[in-house]
């Protein structure tokens, strides 16, 4: 049995009995080293549960994971590659035991370590532990010189920003108390996970120790990840969820009242009905939408939200649509406007109320999900009409740091980033093909116009202007895909049983 004082650190200890750790092991094209790691971290008499998110490996990692008997180990995979970050993301959301550890995949990191790790834990006396490779008397293995200067840049710096006096902000080995961890929204898909989350846990005050360990880095040819972009990534997350930072980026980045709802359907059609005539003379944006989900779609389309049909009319060139909207005014338009065109059929409907007896190859839905309350439930009812292995090209806003006056006004309930999409069609039991941000200079303008100006960004002379670029951003994001963008576009897939 071990002695575990309460979580204020005060009265009677309580009694607790081993084992009592939750490991959380994210990893990605490990399957070299993860048989080994995986038998030293059950070896731990304290280890409770293992829970392996495998975030998409392209080599053996899943088959290996799944190939463990033994019931304290679970394995979950991402759909696709979302990063460190959001594989945690996942695996904090499955723990359930009353401690947690990171656990690389690799062989960096020693799980002789944790009663090391966890005895400030179980004395009571810290809510989080660090693991420090620069305090430790143990040997450890030579390796890269300016890596050791980045990971001091990166700690000084944060503990300038945090006020904590860490030698090792940067380690993999972090141990909480479950609630802890718990509590914290982790927003940062990749690396950038490791400042985050020291800057939240220094701002919501909860007791740090710092405890000495070993290290057996690994080099470029033997794995390692992470690289300068990571780096520079770190500076910004450092910067970006500081507590002492966090007036400043209020004034930068400053949201609407996000407790305010989404304008009413009516209000918000009447201003959608403004911006959809704007969007009319955006026809190379438009093309450049339907260029992306054109690969994916079927004979048959459902088309969701289809508003005054400039998706419909290029869809129909070579497919057979049933064109829906919620508002009637739409629906009138797009009848008077397809009328005589047997291959389109409109219809005064959402996904959950479309006839269940038709079933359709493939959906599209151009920017309509971010306003619908529960996307989760609205994919799957949209799945329902989908033959098996039929596909939905899903088109919308991207980054909540976007989010403006204007997307309220016009019923936007949210933006999404790309891990957070992946994850609702995850949730949807739906597979992910693909995810890729859309128009990285839309990004700037909208942050420009919307964000910092409280300009409406979809004037017609700026969508004119913006229509002329348009050939020339898509041959430059076809070979090179940004990493962020104004929109996100992702292709789901129902499962073919």
């Amino acid at each position: 049995m071990i002695e575990l004082a309460p979580e204020t650190g005060a009265g009677p200890a309580r009694p607790m009995p081993q084992p009592c750790l939750g490991v959380v092991m994210p990893c990605y094209n490990e399957g070299a080293t993860l048989k080994v790691i995986v038998d030293r971290v059950l070896d731990s008499p304290l280890v409770r549960e293992l829970v392996i998110v495998d975030d998409g490996s392209t080599d053996d990692t899943l088959a290996t994971a799944l190939e463990f008997d033994d019931p304290r180990v679970r394995v979950f995979a991402q759909p696709i590659n979302l990063g460190k970050g959001a594989a945690l993301r996942r695996g904090f959301q499955e723990v359930e035991s009353p401690f947690v550890i990171v656990q690389d995949a690799d062989l960096e990191y020693d799980p002789a370590e944790y009663p090391t790790m966890l005895q400030p834990l179980l004395d009571g006396d810290a809510d989080v532990v660090y693991g420090s490779r620069f305090l430790s008397g143990h040997a450890h293995r030579v390796l890269y010189y300016w890596h050791s200067v980045g990971n001091r840049f990166l700690t000084t710096t944060s503990n300038m920003f945090t006020n904590l006096n860490l030698t090792d902000m940067e380690t993999c080995y972090k141990a909480f108390r479950r609630e802890v961890i718990r509590g914290v929204e982790i927003e940062e898909d990749r690396f950038g996970f490791e400042p985050e989350i020291t800057a939240k846990i220094a701002r919501q005050g909860w007791r740090v120790y710092e405890v000495g360990i070993s290290y057996n880095g690994r080099t470029y040819a033997e794995g390692k990840k992470i690289g300068w972009r990571d780096g520079a990534r770190a500076v910004y997350s450092v910067l970006r969820y500081s507590p002492a930072w966090s007036q400043i980026r209020e004034r930068i980045d400053r949201a609407p009242d996000r407790n305010i709802p989404p304008a009413k359907f009516d209000d918000a059609d009447a201003e959608l009905s403004t911006v959809l005539e704007s969007l009319e003379g955006a026809e190379r944006y438009a093309d450049w939408i339907v260029s992306l989900a054109e690969p994916h779609l079927g004979r048959t389309v459902l088309e969701i939200g289809a508003g005054h049909g400039e998706m419909t009319q290029r869809l129909v060139r070579s497919h057979e649509v049933t064109a829906t909207d919620l508002s009637p005014r739409c629906v009138e338009e797009l009848r008077a406007k397809f009328a005589h065109d047997p291959r389109v059929h409109v219809e005064l409907a959402d996904g959950g109320s479309i006839d269940r007896s038709v079933r359709y190859d493939s959906a599209i839905l151009v920017n309509v999900l971010e306003h619908i309350e529960d996307d989760v439930d609205a994919l799957r009812d949209i799945a329902a009409r989908l033959h098996p292995g039929g596909r939905i090209a899903i088109y919308v806003p991207a980054f909540e740091g976007l989010y403006s006056d204007f997307d309220r006004r016009v019923g936007h309930r949210r933006r999404y980033r790309r891990s957070h999409l992946v994850e609702v069609v995850d949730r949807a039991g739906l597979g992910v093909v693909e995810a890729r941000y859309v128009n990285a200079v839309g990004a700037v303008a909208w942050w420009t116009f919307a964000r910092q100006l409280g300009q409406v960004p979809t004037q017609q002379w700026s969508v004119r202007l913006f229509d002329r670029a348009v050939p020339t951003l898509r041959r430059i994001e076809a070979s090179h895909p940004p990493r962020v963008g104004q929109s996100l576009f992702c292709v789901a897939e129902r499962p073919a049983t």
